[in-house]
Order: C-alpha cells, then sequence, then structure tokens
C-alpha cells in the first residue's frame, strides 16, 4: 500500500503546484498588447544621419491600460520620446524636469512621449509608479523591447528627439548629472530652445547616465 500512498500524495503535491503557479502573477511587465509597434527605422541617403524614423508609437498605456498611438511626426517642431523605468533612480529624479520642458515647450510645437521597456519591473509595481508620477503625457509599453532596439535606448532616462520629417535631431541625456538637483549642463532644454526657434541644437549627441534598460 506505501507505494500506492506515496503516488497519491505526489499526485497530491504537483496539483497543488500548479494551482499555485497558475494564480501566481507575473513579475515582469508583460501587460501590453500583441500587437505589432508602428514604428520604423528607414534609410534616408540625403539626411545627416543616414536614416529617418517613420510611423508611430503605439501599444498599451501603462497607467489607463488602453491602447495608445501617437504618430512621431505630428507635432510642428519635433517629438520629444523619453525611455523611463520605474524603479530607477536617476531616471525618477529627472520626471520633474520631464513634466517642466513639457510645460514650457509643449505650446511650441514639441510633444513628449514617455517608454517603458524594462522588462525586469512588474505590472503592478509599474503602473503604481507613473500614476504616482502623473505625467501630462502618456507612458507607453514597449513589449519585447520593440522600441528600445529600434531607436538604440541603453539606458534610463535615455532621451530622443525626432523632428516633423523624421530626422533623429538630439539623443542621449537630459543633463550631465545622475541627480537632476546638481546639474550643470541641460541638454535636453538646450536642444529643444534650439528646436523652437528653428535653430539645430547645439550638440546632438550626448552622454546618457542612468540605469541599463533590462531586456
Amino acid at each position: 500500500m506505501k507505494p500506492l500512498t506515496n503516488l497519491i500524495t505526489l499526485l497530491a503535491l504537483h496539483s497543488l503546484g500548479t494551482a499555485h503557479a497558475e494564480q501566481s502573477p507575473s513579475p515582469h511587465c508583460a501587460c501590453s498588447s500583441h500587437a505589432e509597434v508602428n514604428i520604423k527605422r528607414v534609410d534616408a541617403p540625403n539626411v545627416a544621419d543616414g536614416f529617418v524614423f517613420t510611423g508611430s508609437i503605439n501599444g498599451e498605456d501603462v497607467v489607463t491600460a488602453k491602447p495608445t498611438e501617437v504618430p512621431i511626426t505630428q507635432a510642428s517642431r519635433a517629438t520629444v520620446i523619453a525611455f523611463l523605468s520605474a524603479k530607477c533612480p536617476c531616471s525618477a529624479s529627472h520626471e520633474t524636469a520631464l513634466k517642466k520642458l513639457f510645460e514650457e515647450f509643449s505650446p511650441r510645437g514639441v510633444q513628449f512621449i514617455a517608454i517603458h521597456s524594462n522588462l525586469d519591473e512588474a505590472c503592478d509595481f509599474t503602473k503604481a509608479h507613473f500614476e504616482k508620477s502623473a505625467f501630462p503625457f502618456p507612458v507607453i509599453q514597449d513589449r519585447s523591447n520593440q522600441f528600445a532596439d529600434t531607436f538604440g535606448a541603453l539606458k534610463t532616462p535615455h532621451i530622443f528627439v525626432i523632428g516633423p520629417k523624421g530626422a533623429p535631431l538630439f539623443q542621449g541625456g537630459i543633463d550631465d548629472s545622475h541627480n537632476e538637483s546638481e546639474a550643470k549642463k541641460h541638454y535636453l532644454k538646450d536642444a529643444l530652445t534650439s528646436i523652437a526657434e528653428g535653430k539645430a541644437p547645439p550638440l546632438k549627441s550626448v552622454r546618457t547616465l542612468g540605469c541599463v534598460i533590462k531586456r
């Protein structure tokens, strides 16, 4: 009878383990829809970098869970794309600065989009963080790092500024410090000031500080 008892015990333990696995939430933020992303990097020999971006940032809004799509070339001056994290201290330190830049430059033809690409950050944690952040622009979940790979985003915060014809105008960090309150050079603000005036940014590419995007 003992072998039969052992078999029954093993089956019961397996059943409990399976039920627990089905009820346990995924630790990763895989909460976005499975729609294909609409952004593309296209060769363009006639522009300085040799390529442009076309399409839109589309996916699930981290906060509202609603499908969201923002064309990257609809703004008259530029589109700021900010790769952000829910747990990176450097990313969190620059959230207020991004909101201030939105207030200053959105009336001047600049639109803002945030993208969350870190696959190691749980959905509930990510949603709670960005609800508290209360950005006045959408935060889109990046399914399988497709946006991060298309733009070449490496860290958070990593900024890309795209012109109305899809050409990259600026990329890199928001400023020269991990902590925004200690920054001495404000790269993104300088770039947007020039762009809003119809000029090229003083620097096109700067060092990106922050936490590595987990893929």
